[in-house]
């Protein structure tokens, strides 16, 4: 092309003009075309032309700053949509909590609001959620035993329900509740003294057991030691601000120590 490009700009040779679209050459009796003018469909003085000052190049928006920041800004979207991807997977990939802890993070949560409850009704609600969680294990022979011997209790078969405990506190000697629920049925047949024992041992268990401590309580006014159920009675007002039954006994018993104190 280069060959063909110099020849066609050499002036003179015989070849026309290079406006003329059809010459005769002298000697020829039929017209024959003169070459084109190479890139004549192109202005090329518009083509090599530079840009006036402060006239854009045509195609400059669509290639210019803004159209590299609409890219970078697709980039950007793209790489935040990936990263929430990527943490959706190392959350859904990470190792799950065991349900000790699951468990004992739901009752903190519990006893939170419990503890922070402004309505006597809400807080017997909070209070009922935390017993139905004391009342399972991760068992369920031991579940099952659980079922049968508080069955029994409601039967008056208080010695069936005490065996039942008793294989129930060998099976899972780390079950408050098992502890709790033979303390309960010891102190209906006024083994109280057994009952004592074992709401010690639901105590190291579970230090926010209300239920215990409100049953502690009721045997140490039983024994007419007042003053240490009293105590015991504030600490559960501590967990369980609103419980009525305790409120009233801290009530009543808050004037008879006081007015032996006078």
């Amino acid at each position: 092309m280069t060959g063909s490009y110099a020849l066609a700009q050499a002036p003179g040779g015989g070849i026309a003009p290079p406006d003329s679209d059809w010459d005769e050459i002298p000697g020829d009796d039929a017209p024959v075309p003169s070459p084109r003018r190479p890139f004549s469909r192109f202005d090329l003085e518009k083509l090599w032309a530079l840009p006036r000052e402060g006239q854009s190049v045509k195609g400059a928006d669509r290639k210019g700053p803004a159209a590299a920041t609409g890219k970078a800004g697709r980039t950007t979207a793209e790489k935040s949509a990936a990263a929430a991807k990527v943490e959706q997977l190392k959350k859904a990939l990470a190792p799950k909590p065991p349900p000790e802890a699951v468990r004992q993070q739901t009752l903190d949560a519990l006893f939170e609001r419990l503890r922070k409850a402004s309505q006597q009704e809400d807080a017997q609600h909070i209070a009922t959620s935390i017993q139905q969680i004391w009342l399972r294990s991760y068992s369920d022979t031991a579940n099952l035993l659980m079922q049968r011997a508080t069955a029994s209790v409601q039967e008056g078969q208080f010695p069936l329900a005490l065996s039942l405990y008793d294989k129930l506190i060998e099976l899972e000697p780390g079950w408050a509740e098992a502890w709790n629920q033979r303390a309960v049925t010891r102190f209906l047949t006024g083994d109280t003294d057994g009952a004592m024992v074992d709401i010690d041992q639901v105590v190291k268990l579970e230090p926010r057991h209300f239920g215990a401590l409100a049953g502690m309580g009721m045997i140490l006014q039983g024994a007419g030691l007042d003053k240490g159920a009293l105590e015991v009675f504030n600490k559960v007002l501590v967990i369980y601000p609103l419980d009525p039954d305790v409120q009233k006994l801290v009530e009543k018993l808050t004037l008879e120590v006081e007015g032996r104190d006078i």
